[in-house]
C-alpha cells in the first residue's frame, strides 16, 4: 500500500501558521489544529492584510516626517 505523506516545507508552513496566529491573533494551539484548514488559512490571511495596513501606515507616517 502506498501512503501519502505530507512534504516537510507543507508541514513547515503549517506550523509557521499555527505560531502567528498562537502569538499574533491570541488563538490556542490545539483549536487551531482542530479547525479546518480553510478557517485556518482565512484567519492567516486576515493577519497578513492587518500587517501589511500597519506597515502602509507606518510608511505614509515616516514619509510625512520626513524620514526621520
Amino acid at each position: 500500500p502506498t501512503f501519502f505523506v505530507l512534504s516537510s516545507e507543507y508541514r513547515q508552513g503549517v506550523l509557521d501558521e499555527i505560531y502567528y496566529l498562537v502569538k499574533f491573533a491570541n488563538f490556542n494551539h490545539q483549536d487551531l489544529t482542530n479547525m479546518p484548514v480553510y478557517e485556518r488559512r482565512y484567519y492567516f490571511g486576515k493577519l497578513i492584510e492587518e500587517f501589511d495596513k500597519k506597515k502602509e501606515a507606518a510608511e505614509k507616517q515616516k514619509n510625512k516626517s520626513g524620514g526621520f
